[in-house]
């Protein structure tokens, strides 16, 4: 059996998961415990310390240095340069001591999503020690850790300590050529001087990004403890990172945020903390019959908002601050897998994640110059700075349909929220820009009844590349086409579309063409999808997935396999494009020919069979992409979670499942039960208004908060008010 088949996971295997709100393991359950109990704010992420691990601990979103790309055998227009996230200083670590002895910090971790913290506990004689641990949610550049220490029947004298690590680089295993892990590079790092002060600092410059990263923390202490008193001291560290500043400015900034906390103190920091993630998930509301499954999903979702970075400058990284992978670059997973959460729950994240990317379509448009194209801009493949960071075009740059990506997840937030603003601040002007691609790569052709097609771009999946027609990648199109050019006509903006530009969307997105195989009855992948060799999966050994790391990228774009969903995914995102028993169809063809060797594959599978009516086969994707990371699935959790999976789990449960839909800014439910998660209930909001959705007992209830609405259940207008509806779910 395929190591990533969806049928192999089951909660009762998710043994750290205490109830919905708490993860606990001992430091040595796995390599992936670090990743599993990072904490993070969206700017600083810190991974666990178990003593085992032998990655670095700390990393900052959007902090990275520029590294050249070369070629032995280039050509015009390819990247010559990329970005790497790095890990930074490390000025997170804990030393305790207790009358002159060391203490190991070696208790379980226990995580609580409730509070947003990482619990240890240890004892020495009849002394307890608990730290506390957390990354600041009121002020990105702050974490810290509590220690609250109980003397026994004796008095005690304690020491915390622990200093400032200089930036290590990851050294990745000489025996892997893995492309998904950080390579081994020399270490750009150069420390520079900061002025002295009592309170202990370090400054690093990255010279080729021009960042500087300063941190600052608490000065170690020492302190006499009466016999059975406790005492609760926080230990502090700033971090600070920015290009084109003095590091003594920034060494100045870092003290005063730790000098200022400090007094502020313990007690208050947690306070903020709790009072932080209570008002998260006041709008991230959902509850699952099956606590595990619950924990389960609520640990993807508190990672995802851990992840995203809230001040415009950055975005969700394909592993966040979890991890070495995938060099900390941000991809089509942020808008496609991670985003569509955040968009319906907390709006103000997601739209931080948008400007973001409209803050980087200067650099799009240069893209799109060096891609060959005389007018608007291509979104960058992998990047962090904005650029595009991709050497291996055929899987990379290739992928047009990252345009499309960001243009529906930007239409999801803007029909969603009704917050017309990121249109009038670039938004709109991106939709444009990056819609023009799509007349200038497509064209009319005449052998096939003038219709539009698109030729020679990769699909999601990426056992298949260059190819023409890519079904994903047609339908996506003509819905951000569509859209940009009725911008005006919907909300009252002008993208900066000419009459004939908007004309030609128009007409190209009406006639798209979409490739159909007769013998199966479905749509094709593309044109030549269904006219090459199968790939022999069953007879493939189990040590040769995933196929990237054991076979020649030639050698699979000549087979019929997808790494993972793609003609599926379009089912999953726009289910309103196939009819009920197509859907079923395309899921019984495709998940012949599907390897899952991506993460990103079983959340659409689960999507896509739960808008089939295929409950029992969604629930089996569910869970696995729910537990990808917690039972470390695909073996290499290690190296940073899985952003796209984690945010999968709650796509196929709201998309899936509950059947939702925002598009055109009306507000559509399908509902199903759950064979696994048992009963539940969703929460989302809407133009400003949380809308919960509970699914019990073939039932369906609807709950406003605020003013009445009107939404949709399975085609049926109902207006929901001040007393909820229940309904029947279909039979």
């Amino acid at each position: 059996m395929h190591p990533a088949d969806g049928a192999r996971a089951d909660f009762s295997q998710a043994r750290m998961i205490r109830d919905g709100w708490t993860l606990a393991a001992p430091l040595d359950l796995g390599p992936q415990v670090p990743a599993i109990f990072a904490i993070g704010n969206g700017f600083i992420g810190i991974r666990a310390e178990t003593g085992t691990d032998d990655l670095p601990r700390v990393y900052l979103n959007g902090v990275y240095d520029r590294v050249p790309i070369d070629y032995h055998e280039g050509a015009h227009g390819l990247p010559r340069g990329g970005d790497v996230r790095l890990s930074v200083t490390d000025g997170t670590k804990i030393a305790i001591g207790i009358d002159g002895t060391p203490i190991a910090i070696d208790a379980p971790l226990e995580l609580d999503m409730k509070r947003g913290v990482l619990r240890q506990t240890v004892r020495h004689g009849d002394a307890t020690i608990t730290l506390t641990r957390f990354a600041s949610m009121v002020e990105q550049a702050l974490a810290g850790c509590v220690v609250d220490v109980v003397a026994g029947g004796r008095a005690i004298d304690l020491t915390i300590g622990g200093g400032i690590e200089a930036p290590r680089l990851a050294t990745p295993p000489a025996d892997i050529d893995d492309p998904r892990i950080t390579q081994a590079m020399a270490d750009p790092w150069h420390e520079v001087a900061v002025p002295a002060d009592p309170l202990p600092c370090r400054a690093d410059r990255l010279e080729r990004s021009g960042f500087t990263v300063v941190v600052a923390r608490s000065t170690p202490l020492q302190v006499r403890i009466p016999a059975g008193e406790a005492r609760r001291i926080p230990v502090l560290t700033a971090y600070v990172a920015e290009r084109d500043t003095p590091a003594d400015e920034l060494a100045a900034r870092a003290r005063a945020l730790v000098s200022a906390a400090t007094a502020n103190g313990a007690d208050a920091l947690l306070a903020e903390q709790e009072q932080a993630w209570s008002a998260i998930w006041a709008g991230t509301r959902f509850a699952l019959a099956d606590p595990v499954a619950e924990g389960a999903l609520r640990h993807g979702l508190f990672q995802i908002a851990q992840a995203v970075r809230r001040d415009g400058r950055g975005s969700i990284a394909a592993k966040g601050q979890t991890g070495e992978g995938y060099e900390g670059h941000i991809f089509w997973d942020a808008e496609t897998y991670a985003l569509p959460f955040l968009i319906h729950t907390q709006p103000a994240m997601a739209r931080a994640a948008l400007a973001w990317r409209v803050a980087g379509l200067d650099a799009a448009r240069q893209n799109a110059r060096d891609l060959g194209h005389e007018a608007g801009a291509v979104m960058p493949w992998r990047t962090i700075g904005g650029r595009e960071c991709s050497s291996y075009f055929l899987a990379g740059s290739a992928q047009y349909h990252i345009n499309a990506d960001v243009a529906h997840a930007l239409r999801l937030y803007v029909e969603s929220t009704g917050d017309l603003s990121i249109l009038r601040e670039g938004g709109a002007e991106l939709l444009a820009e990056t819609a023009r691609i799509w007349l200038a790569t497509g064209w009319h052709d005449p052998a096939r009844g003038d219709a539009f097609v698109i030729n020679r771009v990769t699909g999601p999946d990426e056992y298949t590349a260059l190819v023409d027609n890519n079904l994903y990648t047609n339908l996506m199109a003509a819905e951000h086409m569509r859209y940009a050019a009725s911008l005006e006509q919907r909300h009252g903006i002008d993208p900066g579309l000419s009459p004939a530009e908007r004309q030609a969307m128009l007409r190209a997105a009406d006639t798209i063409f979409l490739p159909f195989d007769e013998a199966r009855q479905v749509f094709a992948q593309d044109d030549a999808f269904f006219g090459k060799q199968p790939w022999p999966i069953d007879s493939t050994p189990p040590g040769k997935f995933p196929l990237l790391l054991h076979y020649h990228p030639l050698h699979i774009y000549r087979h019929c396999v997808c790494k993972q969903a793609d003609a599926v995914l379009a089912v999953a995102t726009l289910p309103h494009r196939f009819a009920p028993d197509m859907r079923k169809r395309m899921l019984d063809v495709y998940e012949a020919l599907t390897v899952h060797d991506s993460t990103l594959s079983a959340s659409s599978f689960a999507a896509a069979a739960a808008l089939a009516g295929e409950t029992g086969r969604a629930a089996r994707y569910w869970t696995d992409t729910v537990l990808t990371d917690l039972l470390n699935l695909h073996a290499n959790t290690a190296h940073g979670l899985h952003m796209a999976a984690l945010g999968g789990g709650w796509n196929a449960l709201a998309f899936g499942f509950a059947g939702l839909s925002t598009l055109d800014g009306a507000l559509e439910f399908s509902p199903r039960a759950h064979p696994v998660a048992g009963d539940y209930e969703l929460g989302v909001r809407f133009h400003g208004r949380a809308v919960t959705l509970t699914v019990a007992n073939g039932k369906a209830r609807y709950a406003i908060e605020g003013e009445p609405l009107t939404l949709s259940h399975w085609g049926e207008t109902v207006t929901v008010g001040a007393t909820p509806v229940t309904l029947d779910l279909p039979a």
